[in-house]
């Protein structure tokens, strides 16, 4: 057991020899048991993936034209990112646009000629149906001839049936679905002529590009990638002895070293309730804004998670902690003595341990030294809290 040795002198007068006192005491360190909040952490890796991850292909096929965009450019919704060659679309557009103009002229000539059709045949049918009433009135009178009323029958027939034939013939043509093809037809060549130029779909950042001038391009390939960075996640995979320590929505510190020093916010997003079945390990989405654009996606990052804690609990530096005799405790100093107390402790943080019952607060508990002390051994506090 190492000792300091104290000489303390006795003054005596002349030149008589002193007598030394010796006092031995063994030096120590204290800490003042207080409450704490104690927490167990564990840091997991994960890598760094993006929240929104979008492939851009155009609608319609053709030969790119011009590229308004490289790789780390940071677009806008709507921003044009491409274009496709439109002479061939132009002309299209141009004869769709012809042709629904002549179906609609076409249309609206067979609509104003069936309703003066209409009136026309209304007015020589009245006329036709009056002369066979008159005639019919005089052959029942004996002043017109089977000959005259069947004339009469007939021409009021002649002429109801050829004006069906015509009402019906400018029906059709006034129908509209000739007229409907041609605005189908229109819509779909103003549409190709709008879908060559391919803009982006949401806010981000080129990932990608895969087209060149002169190039064809199509749906068959991504053409744009683009990445949305300002919120990324993080996949870690946790084992079944923390995964349930964990919650959603939790608070994570994250730190992403080839980014920044400083520490990042996550939360946790999803925890799995299955494990995968080659691992055996659930995975945990954890979510991190990342508003000045640091992280990249790719990244690793390292994820501290909270697994365990503790608010206002008395405690003290784990060291302290002794096991004599089958017995755990600790030692306080009282009147510059070591006192042992027998304590139950709880939450260890590898730092800071749980004392559930024990210890008072303000006890002066040894944290360097404690393994040199016995019971009632004289102590000098030399450091710690008291020094």
């Amino acid at each position: 057991m190492a000792l300091m040795a104290l000489g303390l002198l006795a003054g005596c007068s002349g030149s008589q020899p002193t007598e030394a006192v010796e006092e031995k005491y063994i030096p120590v360190e204290v800490e003042v048991a207080s409450k704490k909040t104690l927490i167990n952490t564990a840091i997991l890796s994960g890598k760094i993936s993006s929240e929104t991850d979008v492939s851009v292909v155009p609608k319609i096929p053709g030969k790119v034209e011009f590229v308004n965009v490289k790789v780390g450019d940071a677009v806008h919704k709507g921003e044009v990112l491409f274009t496709l060659e439109t002479t061939d679309m132009n002309n299209n557009y141009q004869l769709a646009e012809a042709r629904y103009q002549t179906s609609k002229d076409q249309w609206e000539a067979a609509k104003t000629s069936l309703e003066r059709t209409k009136v026309l045949a209304a007015e020589k049918i009245a006329n036709a149906q009056k002369t066979l009433a008159n005639t019919k009135a005089l052959f029942d009178a004996g002043a017109a001839s089977k000959v005259q009323l069947d004339q009469a029958e007939l021409g009021l027939k002649e002429l109801e049936s050829s004006f069906a034939g015509q009402i019906e013939q400018l029906s059709v043509q006034a129908s509209d679905s000739s007229l409907k093809l041609a605005e189908v037809q229109l819509t779909q060549a103003r549409e190709a002529l709008d879908n060559a130029t391919v803009t982006a779909p949401v806010d981000g950042v080129v990932s990608q590009v895969n087209v060149q001038v002169g190039n064809m391009a199509s749906s068959a390939q991504a053409a744009i990638g683009l990445t949305n960075s300002s919120t990324l996640y993080s996949s870690l995979s946790v084992a079944e002895n923390l995964v349930n320590r964990l919650k959603k929505d939790q608070v994570v510190k994250v730190t992403v070293p080839s980014a920044s020093e400083k520490s990042f916010v996550g939360t946790i997003d999803y925890i799995s309730p299955a494990s995968d079945p080659q691992t055996r390990l659930y995975p945990v989405k954890i979510t991190l804004d990342n508003p000045e654009g640091l992280i990249k996606p790719g990244m690793f990052a390292k994820v501290e998670l909270a697994t365990d804690e503790k608010a206002d609990v008395m405690a003290v530096k784990s060291e302290a902690v002794v096991l004599k005799n089958e017995k755990t405790i600790v030692y306080v100093v009282q009147d510059d003595k070591a006192v042992s107390k027998e304590v139950t402790t709880g939450l260890d943080t590898g730092v800071d341990i749980e004392i559930v019952k024990g210890l008072a607060q303000g006890d002066k508990v040894i944290i360097k030294g404690q393994t040199l002390v016995d019971e009632g051994h004289k102590v000098k506090v030399v450091g710690g809290e008291e020094s």
